[in-house]
């Protein structure tokens, strides 16, 4: 279970108390649990910003709001020191309401619970590194709270060590996606024996939409919505920025720090402005290759990543089947790890 769903579940958990509490709580006393859903609905913001903006977190945080506005008299009851020795018909019965949408909202939130894999398992080490910065400037790693950030850096490594030099994989998702998109794919990767570098960025380097849309926990979705909706307007922003996407590869590369004998793969998917080509072209010697994802024919969600496993709702959305066993994602990293076999063989030759 990931920590976003544990947070949605924890949200929800807060507003079925607050609208149950009539079942349980005694009246000629002070209604202490109406501040409750309140609570859900500052854990729902928080969640916006900590996970991005999507469909799910927009409902229970309407929701949320919708509880909080229905407890609010309670709330300034609570606060005026009003002893409560009934509870309002009207409220009875929209808490009862409440309660049965927080019911059907839970069981959404497991029926879309994504695919996840432990690391530990498979003996893959998986580091995080939450950074603010720039590309001119370089990025440092955030150590205080309540900073703000633009860069995550992930890093996977698997327990096989080659002696003969380590082969790097660098990889920068499609904007309609993230890396925790991708996340059981690349712990494949590593696991097959691959150093694994992978960013996700929100710099302000770049012009992609405007001032909302470009904000941090919107930018995902706002591709997300433009693909859908014009491609050919999402390819044009793409290729507006592509300084910027070369920019995030020449980070990774720099961080991974390749010596004279290690092999580096640059791979993404839906690289519409041949950003790979570019890269390869300006480390010639050191990237010995690239792959696009969305050159495999069998990939079902070409160009947002393998949703049917780490997006459910977003996969439900493509006329996807949600997958929790991580298949896709597993046999993308096959097909990259048979792409890569070959490209080293042939380099030997």
């Amino acid at each position: 279970m990931t920590k976003q769903i544990q947070a949605e579940l924890l949200i929800l958990g807060l507003i079925l108390l607050g609208s149950a509490r009539f079942l349980f709580v005694s009246h000629t006393r002070k209604d202490s649990l109406s501040v409750v859903p309140l609570v859900g609905f500052i854990f729902s913001i928080f969640n916006l910003f900590v996970f991005g903006f999507s469909s799910m977190e927009l409902i229970i945080l309407v929701f949320a709001l919708w509880a909080t506005i229905w407890n609010f008299r309670s709330i300034l009851r609570l606060m005026s020191d009003v002893i409560v020795d009934h509870y309002d018909l009207r409220l009875v019965i929209i808490s009862v309401i409440n309660a049965i949408a927080c019911g059907f909202l839970i069981f959404c939130v497991f029926s879309f619970m994504p695919a996840s894999s432990d690391a530990a398992k498979l003996e893959v080490s998986e580091t995080v590194d939450v950074c603010y910065g720039s590309f001119e400037k370089g990025f440092s790693e955030v150590k205080e709270p309540f900073k703000m950030t633009n860069a995550k850096i992930w890093h996977f490594e698997g327990n096989n060590v080659n002696p003969a030099g380590r082969i790097i994989v660098i990889f920068v998702p499609p904007k309609t996606a993230d890396v925790g998109i991708y996340r059981i794919f690349l712990q494949k990767l590593a696991k097959n024996g691959y150093s694994v570098y992978a960013g996700d960025f929100w710099t302000n380097e770049g012009k992609w939409f405007n001032r909302i849309g470009d904000m941090p926990f919107m930018r995902r979705f706002s591709f997300v919505l433009t693909r859908l909706r014009d491609e050919k307007k999402f390819n044009a922003i793409y290729m507006a920025n592509k300084n910027v996407l070369v920019q995030e590869y020449s980070y990774l590369l720099k961080l991974s720090k390749p010596a004279e004998q290690d092999i580096v793969f640059a791979v993404t998917e839906d690289d519409v402005a041949e950003v790979l080509k570019t890269v390869r072209e300006l480390n010639i010697g050191t990237v010995k290759g690239t792959f696009d994802l969305s050159y495999l024919e069998d990939n079902p969600t070409k160009g947002f990543g393998p949703v049917e496993n780490t997006d459910p709702v977003l996969a439900w959305h493509l006329g996807v089947e949600p997958d929790r066993s991580g298949y896709i994602s597993s046999h993308l990293a096959v097909d990259v790890t048979d792409f890569i076999s070959r490209q080293i063989i042939g380099v030997s030759e």
